[in-house]
C-alpha cells in the first residue's frame, strides 16, 4: 500500500512538471526527488510562477507522505509488540485451563454457543482460522486461537488433553470429520459434539469419535412440527431451559463416588424434601430410565436429570 502511494505521488509530480514547465521526464523526476526530500539542491531548470506554486505543493505533500510512513511504521511496531505481550499472556492463561470446552469454528452457530456459555460462566476456547471471525471473537474478550482446528499442535495449544468437551462447528462435514478424528486421537475420553450438514454423514462422524451429532436442519424441522402439534410443551421446555427469570431449572447432576446419595433410594435420598427437586430420569451407562421408581437405588456415576428451583438444585452434588 505504501509503495503504491509513493509511486502514485511520484507519477503525479513528474507529470505536473512536464505539463507546467515543458521539461523532459528525467529533469522532472530529478526536480520531484529533490523537492520531496527537501535536500536543498538548486533548481535544475527555471521555474515559472505556476512551477513555484506546484513545487510548494510537491514539498508539502512529500513531507506529509514521509510523516505518514513514519507513523505507519511506528504503529505496526507498537501493535506487533502489544500482540506479542498479549499472546504470551494468552498462552499462560490457556495453559491454566482445565475441564473447559473447546469450540472449533466461530460462525453463526459458534457465536451463539459461545454467547450462551459466556452467560453461564463456563470457560471455553475458540479455534478460528478466518481473520475476520477471529477479530470478532477477540473483540468480545473470548479466548481464541487463529489456527487450523484439525492440527494436532493447535488442539494441544487449546488444551485438548485437559478439556471436558469438544464442539466441532466448522463449515463442512469433511472439516468436522478431520477435526473430530484428531481430537479423539489426542484425548480418547473427551466428549465430542459435532455439527453435520448432510444426514448421510452422521454415521461417519459417530464412527470417527463424535459422541453426539447435531443436524441443524433436522432439529429445526422437528421443532417446527412440535410447535404445531404440542405448542404448550415446547413453551414449557423453553421456559425451563432458557428463561433467566423463571425459578425452575432443568439440570443434570453426575453422582461422584463420595456423593451422599450413593446407596440410597430416590425416596430416601431427600432430593424432594431438602431440595424440592423432581427426578425426571436416571442415566446409568448407556441406559436412560425415565420417571424412575422411588425404590431405585442410586449408584456412583449415575446421571440424574432433575427439575426444580434454580437456587436449590444447583447446591446438589
Amino acid at each position: 500500500m505504501l509503495l503504491f502511494l509513493m509511486l502514485a505521488l511520484l507519477t503525479f509530480d513528474v507529470i505536473g512538471y512536464i505539463i507546467i514547465e515543458g521539461v523532459d521526464a528525467l529533469n522532472a523526476l530529478y526536480m520531484t526527488i529533490i523537492s520531496i526530500t527537501t535536500v536543498g539542491f538548486k533548481e535544475v531548470f527555471p521555474l515559472s510562477f505556476g512551477g513555484r506554486i506546484f513545487t510548494m505543493v510537491v514539498i508539502l505533500t512529500g513531507i506529509g507522505f514521509f510523516f505518514y510512513i513514519a507513523m505507519s511504521v511506528a504503529e505496526i511496531t507498537i501493535e506487533e509488540r502489544v500482540r506479542k505481550i498479549l499472546g504470551r499472556r494468552k498462552m499462560k492463561t490457556l495453559a491454566k485451563l482445565k475441564n473447559h470446552i473447546i469450540i472449533a469454528g466461530f460462525g453463526r452457530m459458534g457465536k451463539q454457543v459461545a454467547c450462551e456459555l459466556q452467560s453461564k460462566g463456563i470457560r471455553f476456547v475458540i479455534i478460528e482460522n478466518n481473520p475476520e471471525q477471529f477479530a470478532k471473537a477477540d473483540e468480545l474478550g473470548y479466548h481464541v486461537l487463529m489456527a487450523d482446528a484439525a492440527s494436532e499442535d493447535t488442539l494441544e495449544l487449546a488444551g485438548i488433553n485437559k478439556a471436558k468437551i469438544y464442539i466441532a462447528l466448522l463449515g463442512s462435514d469433511a472439516q468436522n470429520l478431520f477435526t473430530v478424528l484428531t481430537a479423539k486421537e489426542l484425548n480418547p475420553s473427551i466428549f465430542i459434539i459435532a455439527r453435520c450438514f448432510e444426514p448421510e454423514n452422521e454415521k461417519k462422524l459417530t464412527k470417527t469419535g463424535a459422541n453426539r451429532v447435531v443436524t441443524p436442519h433436522r432439529l429445526s424441522s422437528r421443532r417446527i412440527v412440535n410447535t404445531v402439534l404440542k405448542p404448550n410443551v415446547v413453551n414449557l421446555m423453553d421456559l425451563v431451559s432458557q428463561s433467566q427469570e423463571l425459578s425452575l431449572a432443568l439440570e443434570e447432576i453426575t453422582l461422584g463416588s463420595d456423593s451422599e446419595f450413593i446407596g440410597k433410594t430416590i425416596r430416601d435420598s431427600g432430593l424432594k424434601e431438602r431440595f424440592n427437586a423432581m427426578v425426571v430420569a436416571v442415566k446409568r451407562g448407556e441406559d436412560l430410565h425415565f420417571n424412575p421408581a422411588a425404590s431405585k437405588v442410586l449408584a456412583p456415576n449415575d446421571i440424574l436429570i432433575l427439575i426444580g428451583e434454580k437456587q436449590k438444585i444447583t447446591r446438589i452434588s
